[in-house]
C-alpha cells in the first residue's frame, strides 16, 4: 500500500475516535453516573498525564526504537486500553484508566504528524492532501456519534471510541511502502533557551492562557448544548462548524493575516475569545449560541497560527520541534487541564459561570500582547515568513 494511502487512513480513524474522545467523553461520563466535579478530575488527570507523555515519552521513545515498531507498539496498546472503558469501572479505577489512556493515544497525533513530515520532505506523500483525512475524520466522527447517541444513548457513545481504536489496530497491520525506516531524533533540550526569550515566552503564555480557555468547552459544551433543548443530531453539526471555521482560516490564514504581527494576531484571538466565552456567560437565545460556535476559528485556529508564527520568527530553526512540544504540552495539555479544575466545580453551580471564568482567563492576554508589541519593537523582528501547516488541530 502507498505511504499517502496509509497515512490518510490514519489520520482519518485517528480523528475519528478524538472527535469522540475530544467533545463527547463529558456527555459519556455524565450519563456513566459520574457527577460534574468527578468529571473534572477525569478530564484533568487525562490531560495531564497526556501533557507529560508528549514532552517526555514521545521524545524518549522515538530514540529507542523505529517508527513503525512504536507505530504498531502505540495504535494496538490504544486499543487494548480503549477497552477497559467498557467495564464500567468506578471512579477510582476510571481515574487511572484515564492516565493510561492519555500516556499512549494521544502519542499517534504527534507520531502521524512525525511521519507525515517525513515522508512530504523524502516526496512520497503530499502534507496538506493526506492531513486533510483527518479532518474529515473528525467532522465523520461527529456524526457518527451524534446518531449513536440519538439511537442508543449516550452510554453507547464509548464504543465510537473502542470500536474505531481497534478498526486503527487492524489497519496498522498492512505495511505501507515507502515507510520511513529508522530512528528519527525529536529535539528535547532547549526549553530553558526558549523560556528565557521573551518572543517566544510571551507567545508561549499568550497561547496557554487563550487554549487553556476552551477548558468548560471541551469537558462540557456537548452536554451544555443539550440542556438548551438541541437534539443529538444538531450538536454533532455545531460541533461540525466550529471545526469546519477552523479549517476555513487554517487554509486562508496566509492570504488574509500574513501582513499582522505576531503580537495583533494574539490580541484579535484574545477578543474573539472574550466575545465568544462571554455571549455564553449570558442566557442567549440558541441562534446565537450557533454563531458563537463560528468564533473557534478566532479562540484556537487563530491562537494556533500566532504561535506558529512567533516559532518562526524567534526561535532558532533547530529547535521548532521543542518549541512545537512545549505548546503541545503547556497550551494544549497542562493548560486546558488547569482551567478545567476550575471551571468544573463551576459547570455544577451554572454554565454561566464557567464560561465566564473561561473569559476571565483571556483578559491578561490583551496586556500580554501589548507588552509582546514593546519587546519586537525594541528587539527588533525577523522578516515574517510564510504560515505553516498546523502541527496539531482538533481536526
Amino acid at each position: 500500500m502507498p505511504l499517502r494511502v496509509w497515512l490518510s487512513a490514519r489520520f482519518f480513524l485517528f480523528f475519528l475516535t478524538w472527535s469522540s474522545y475530544l467533545s463527547y467523553w463529558g456527555v459519556w461520563l455524565l450519563a456513566s453516573g459520574f457527577r460534574a466535579t468527578q468529571v473534572t478530575m477525569v478530564v484533568t488527570v487525562g490531560l495531564v498525564a497526556r501533557s507529560f507523555s508528549i514532552a517526555f515519552l514521545y521524545p524518549l521513545l522515538c530514540r529507542l526504537t523505529s517508527l513503525r515498531r512504536l507505530s504498531r507498539l502505540l495504535v494496538w496498546t490504544a486499543a487494548g486500553l480503549s477497552t477497559l472503558y467498557l467495564t464500567d469501572p468506578g471512579f477510582g479505577p476510571m481515574i487511572a484508566v484515564s492516565v493510561l489512556v492519555g500516556m499512549a493515544y494521544p502519542l499517534l497525533m504527534p507520531l502521524s504528524e512525525t511521519l507525515a513530515t517525513m515522508g512530504a520532505a523524502d516526496g512520497h506523500v503530499d502534507y496538506g492532501s493526506v492531513r486533510y483525512f483527518g479532518s474529515a475524520g473528525f467532522i465523520v466522527g461527529l456524526g457518527i456519534s451524534g446518531g449513536i447517541e440519538r439511537q442508543f444513548g449516550d452510554t453507547a457513545l464509548v464504543y465510537v471510541f473502542v470500536v474505531g481504536c481497534s478498526v486503527m489496530a487492524l489497519a496498522d497491520l498492512v505495511r505501507p511502502s515507502e515507510f520511513p525506516e529508522g530512528h528519527t531524533a525529536v529535539a528535547g533540550g532547549g526549553r530553558r533557551r526558549l523560556l528565557r526569550q521573551p518572543g517566544y515566552a510571551l507567545a508561549l503564555g499568550n497561547s496557554v492562557l487563550l487554549q487553556g480557555a476552551h477548558a468548560a468547552y471541551y469537558a462540557f459544551g456537548a452536554e451544555y448544548f443539550r440542556t438548551l433543548g438541541v437534539s443529538s443530531v444538531q450538536v454533532s453539526l455545531m460541533l461540525a462548524l466550529a471545526v469546519a471555521c477552523e479549517l476555513l482560516l487554517f487554509k486562508y490564514a496566509g492570504r488574509f493575516l500574513g501582513r499582522h504581527s505576531v503580537p495583533v494576531l494574539f490580541a484579535a484571538a484574545a477578543g474573539a475569545s472574550l466575545l465568544r466565552w462571554g455571549l455564553l456567560a449570558l442566557p442567549v437565545p440558541v441562534a446565537v449560541v450557533v454563531l458563537t460556535q463560528t468564533l473557534h476559528a478566532g479562540t484556537f485556529a487563530l491562537t494556533h497560527i500566532a504561535h506558529a508564527r512567533s516559532v518562526q520568527e524567534h526561535v532558532p530553526k533547530h529547535l521548532w520541534a521543542t518549541a512545537h512540544g512545549l505548546y503541545a504540552a503547556l497550551a494544549i495539555s497542562l493548560g486546558v487541564a488547569a482551567v478545567t479544575t476550575v471551571t468544573g466545580p463551576l459547570y455544577a453551580v451554572s454554565p454561566h459561570w464557567a464560561f465566564l471564568c473561561m473569559a476571565a482567563v483571556c483578559l491578561p492576554c490583551l496586556w500580554l500582547a501589548r507588552v509582546q508589541t514593546r519587546a519586537f519593537a525594541g528587539a527588533g523582528r525577523a522578516a515574517q515568513m510564510a504560515i505553516s501547516p498546523p502541527e496539531e488541530s482538533h481536526a
